[in-house]
C-alpha cells in the first residue's frame, strides 16, 4: 500500500492546476502551419502574377548555363556525389513546379525611395498580382508582405500600405488562403500589440473570417532582449521569428565584411528566438545571402557555393527556412535542402522504423542507437519535411507503423 492517501497528494498538487494551465498556454506543442524551405522576398514594384513561374523559369536556365549536368551542381553545392543525379532531377522538377515556396512583397528595405502615389499604386497593383496568381493556380502556398516598420518616420505610410494592400486582396469578402504579414524592425513588445490590433480591426472591417498570420523581424538588439514578451505580445497570431541579419550585426557594430547569419552574433541571437519559440508553434526562420549568384560561371558558383554552406549550417541547428533574394538562389537552396533531407533519411527511417517496432516491448531502440520518444519526434520531424519536399511517398512508410498495427499483404 502507498504510503501518501489519494486525497493527501490531490491536496500537495493541487497548486499545480494553475501552472497547468500556463503551461499548456505558453506551450501548445501543436503541429503550427507546413513551415516553407525559404521566403523570397520582391520588391512590391517589381510584383507580377506570374512572378513565381517567372523566378522558376530564371533559376532553371541558370541551373542549365552554369550546373547543366549532376557533378557540376554536386562539386559546387558540397552535395555527395551519391545524390547527384537525383539532386538534380529534384532541383528541376521543383523549379519547373512550385519555385517559391513563401512569396512576401516588400514595401521596406529592399523597396527603395518611391513617393506616395507610387507607393499607394505598387499597394494595389501587388494585391491585385497575387489574386490573379491565385485564380490562375499559380499562388504559392504561403505569400504577403513586409510593410514599413512601427517606426514614427514611416509608419503613417506603411500603414496605410497595408490597408491597401489587405482592402484590395479582399475584394469579394475573402482573402486566398496563406496571408501572413511580416513586420520589421520590433524593438519593444507594445509594437507587436499595436500591430495585432490593427489587423484585427482590418479583418473586422473587411468582414474577413480568417485570422491573418503575423511574422516579426528580429533585427535590433532590443528585440532580442525582449524575445520573450514578444511573444507573447503576438500570442495567438504570432507564427514565426525571422531573423535580420544585416540590420542586426550592424547594430552590434559587426563590420560589413563579415556580416552575415553564420556570424557567432546572429547565431546567437537566433539560438535565443529558437529557446523562446520551443513548444509554442511559432517557427524560426533565417536570414538571407547577400552574395548573389549573378555574372560569370565562376562568380554564379562561389555565390552557389556560400549560399549552400549557410543553408546547409542553419539546417544542422535546426532552423528549416531562410530568405532568398534572387531567382538563382533558388537552385542552391532547393538543391541543399534536398541533399539535406536525403542525406539523413536512411538513418531516420532505420531508427524510426527499430523505435516503432519496440514499443511496448520492453527494450528502447535496437542497434547501436538508443532513442527516446523525443529523439523519435525528431526523426518523424525529418521523415515529414521529405515528406513536404516530395522526395518520399507516403506508400514507403507502412513499415512504421507498430507491429499490431501493420496489415499483411
Amino acid at each position: 500500500m502507498p504510503t501518501l492517501p489519494d486525497d493527501v497528494t490531490a491536496a500537495l498538487t493541487a497548486p499545480l492546476a494553475r501552472v497547468d494551465a500556463d503551461l499548456a498556454a505558453r506551450f501548445p506543442s501543436g503541429p503550427g502551419v507546413r513551415q516553407p524551405v525559404h521566403t523570397c522576398y520582391v520588391p512590391a514594384d517589381q510584383m507580377r502574377a506570374t512572378l513565381a513561374d517567372d523566378w522558376g523559369a530564371a533559376a532553371l536556365a541558370a541551373l542549365d548555363t552554369h550546373a547543366g549536368e549532376p557533378p557540376v551542381l554536386a562539386a559546387v553545392t558540397g552535395i555527395p556525389a551519391d545524390l547527384a543525379e537525383r539532386v538534380h532531377a529534384h532541383v528541376r522538377r521543383v523549379l519547373a513546379t512550385a519555385p517559391i515556396a513563401d512569396l512576401r512583397v516588400d514595401f521596406e528595405d529592399g523597396y527603395g525611395d518611391h513617393d506616395d502615389a507610387e507607393e499607394d499604386a505598387h499597394a494595389v497593383a501587388a494585391a491585385d498580382a497575387l489574386r490573379a496568381a491565385a485564380d490562375a493556380g499559380r499562388l504559392p502556398a504561403s505569400y504577403g508582405l513586409r510593410p514599413k516598420s512601427l517606426d514614427p518616420a514611416v509608419r503613417t505610410r506603411g500603414l496605410r500600405s497595408l490597408d491597401l494592400f489587405v482592402t484590395i486582396l479582399a475584394a469579394g469578402g475573402a482573402v486566398p488562403p496563406g496571408l501572413v504579414v511580416t513586420l520589421p524592425k520590433v524593438s519593444a513588445p507594445a509594437q507587436v500589440e499595436v500591430f495585432c490590433d490593427i489587423l484585427t480591426e482590418l479583418e473586422n472591417r473587411l468582414g474577413l473570417d480568417a485570422g491573418i498570420r503575423l511574422e516579426v523581424q528580429i533585427e535590433t538588439p532590443a528585440a532580442v532582449l525582449a524575445l520573450p514578451a514578444i511573444v507573447a505580445a503576438g500570442r495567438p497570431r504570432l507564427t514565426g521569428l525571422h531573423v535580420g541579419t544585416y540590420d542586426y550585426s550592424a547594430a552590434l557594430g559587426v563590420s560589413a565584411e563579415h556580416q552575415a547569419s553564420d556570424h557567432p552574433a546572429v547565431e546567437l541571437a537566433t539560438a535565443l528566438m529558437q529557446l523562446v519559440a520551443a513548444g509554442t508553434s511559432v517557427q524560426v526562420a533565417d536570414g538571407s545571402s547577400n552574395l548573389l549568384p549573378v555574372g560569370d560561371r565562376a562568380a554564379v558558383h562561389a555565390a552557389w557555393r556560400r549560399h549552400a554552406d549557410l543553408v546547409r549550417r542553419a539546417w544542422m541547428r535546426g532552423i528549416y527556412q531562410g530568405w532568398d533574394l534572387h531567382p538563382a538562389q533558388l537552385v542552391s537552396r532547393h538543391a541543399t535542402v534536398a541533399a539535406c533531407l536525403l542525406t539523413g533519411l536512411p538513418a531516420a527511417l532505420a531508427r524510426l522504423s527499430a523505435w516503432t517496432g519496440t514499443v511496448g516491448s520492453g527494450t528502447v531502440g535496437s542497434g547501436t542507437v538508443a532513442d527516446e520518444p523525443a529523439t523519435a519526434r525528431a526523426l518523424a520531424g525529418h521523415i515529414q519535411r521529405a515528406l513536404d519536399a516530395g522526395l518520399l511517398d507516403h506508400a514507403d512508410l507502412v513499415f512504421l507503423r507498430p507491429p499490431s498495427a501493420r496489415k499483411e499483404p
